[in-house]
């Protein structure tokens, strides 16, 4: 069975998308994401008059928490007017995407893989001579400790539960305590932060040498002081939303096998 889809906004994700979804089959037009052999509606009039069935949209659904997120395209379309156009119609946005549990787990391989290629590229050693840190060991600090093991000298992970501390001793990482980051956190080469709220404030930073890269793949704004980090010469880069920028063929594959999904229940 084929569908008709109307794409609005999002990244290369949604680009190779529709590519994929055109491929098998379906009628599929855009607004705000021009992609080769697809319709890019022109205009907001023309949007409206759209007899798609399905509408998705960006991932972030919005940057500013008014406009949906276009970063290929200097169209817009505000938040109230995507739901006024998608009314009566499949509407999936990206906030829907982003809390499906086995979408969110597939999207940390890359997330992990991605951070690792930041590593690589922005320090002058290789990671078999260093000592990484992971913070935190949710979702994504499972996968980049499992990824890291093979590669970096020593791989640290830190986090709150006992629970946690366990399974990272159990799995052939080093185990930090929260209440021990400040202690250790001098000694690591290469520190990745998956937390998402300050954990890597003033009070620890200044503890770090300034030759210790930070990989935060923390939500913007990240858990990362990057005024101080910018004052002491360390190096911090944000890298939040991995998945569409290093592997975005990849991530969009898990996104219409989501949407498929989603059309079917």
């Amino acid at each position: 069975m084929s569908y008709n889809f109307l794409i609005i906004g999002g990244d290369r994700r949604l680009s190779i998308l529709a590519k994929k979804l055109l491929k098998d089959g379906n009628k599929v037009e855009t607004y705000g994401n021009e992609v080769e052999n697809i319709k890019e509606i022109e205009n907001l009039e023309e949007l409206e008059e759209n007899n798609s069935e399905i509408v998705i949209s960006s991932i972030p659904l919005s940057k500013d928490g008014k406009n949906v997120y276009m970063p290929l395209s200097n169209k817009s379309i505000t938040i109230e007017k995507l739901k006024k156009i998608s009314n009566g119609k499949k509407l999936i946005t990206g906030n829907e995407i982003l809390n499906d549990e086995a979408t969110t787990i597939l999207n940390t391989i890359p997330t992990a893989e991605g951070a690792i290629q930041i590593a690589m590229e922005e320090t002058t050693y290789t990671l078999s001579d260093c000592k990484v840190l992971v913070l935190g060991f949710g979702r994504v600090g499972k996968i980049l400790c499992d990824r890291l093991k093979g590669i970096a000298k020593e791989v640290y992970c830190e986090a709150r539960k006992e629970k946690d501390l366990a399974w990272i001793e159990a799995y052939g990482y080093k185990p930090i305590p929260l209440e021990k980051l400040k202690e250790n956190i001098c000694k690591m080469d290469v520190v990745f932060n998956t937390i998402p709220y300050k954990i890597l404030d003033k009070h620890t930073l200044i503890l770090m040498s300034n030759e210790t890269l930070i990989v935060d793949l923390a939500s913007t704004p990240g858990g990362v002081d990057y005024d101080v980090a910018e004052k002491l010469g360390i190096k911090a880069i944000l890298a939040s939303a991995l998945p569409g920028k290093v592997a975005p063929d990849t991530t969009s594959e898990f996104l219409k096998k989501f949407i498929y999904n989603e059309i079917e229940k």
